[in-house]
């Protein structure tokens, strides 16, 4: 079985970006830490330096939102380990309201730590042990620990990385969905 890092374009003009409001979010989808979001619905203008088009799939920094679509996909794949919050995306000045939702994977302990490579940051802070986080610079998923999960984030890591399995990825790409890319992961 082959894993893929799934991701967004953030950078591409045309797109909508998210404005200030949906800050909100931040903190819980950094780490996955689902205890400080809730399932309520909120509304975020968008920004005005960003585009007109509302694409699939919007990465805002830790953020991801998806479509109405999008999320049928993941409902199919029985994933109801994703975390989601309903997110209207507006445009006040010209009436424009758009459904995405928040789909927040966990972060589950999937890493074949032999072949991964961890980098490890400075002692110097006064964080304790389990507080400090590591990179992995070399992710390499072991089949064996992902169970039932077709779609989730690496646990104790500062990495962002959504990773999906080959068999979501084959049935998202059927969709064509907008902004939604995938790389391979070594094996």
């Amino acid at each position: 079985m082959k894993f893929y890092k799934m991701y967004a374009q953030p950078c591409v003009e045309e797109y909508v970006v998210p404005g200030d409001g949906i800050d909100v979010l931040f903190d819980g989808c950094l780490y996955s830490e689902f205890q400080y979001l809730d399932h309520a619905p909120i509304t975020v203008e968008i920004a005005p330096e960003g585009g007109v088009i509302f694409p699939d799939f919007i990465v805002y920094q830790t953020i991801p939102l998806v479509s109405i679509e999008m999320r049928q996909v993941f409902t199919r794949f029985n994933a109801d380990y994703i975390f989601y919050k309903p997110v209207q995306l507006t445009n006040s000045a010209r009436g424009i309201v758009e459904e995405y939702y928040l789909a927040l994977p966990p972060r589950i302990d999937c890493l074949d730590s032999g072949r991964s490579i961890f980098v490890v940051g400075e002692e110097e802070d006064n964080r304790q042990p389990f507080e400090r986080r590591c990179e992995v610079s070399k992710i390499v998923i072991a089949r064996k620990k992902i169970g039932r999960f077709d779609i989730f984030k690496i646990a104790n890591s500062v990495n962002q990385e959504i990773i999906v399995t080959e068999r979501l990825k084959n049935a998202l790409e059927r969709e064509s969905f907008e902004n939604l890319y995938f790389n391979e992961l070594e094996e």
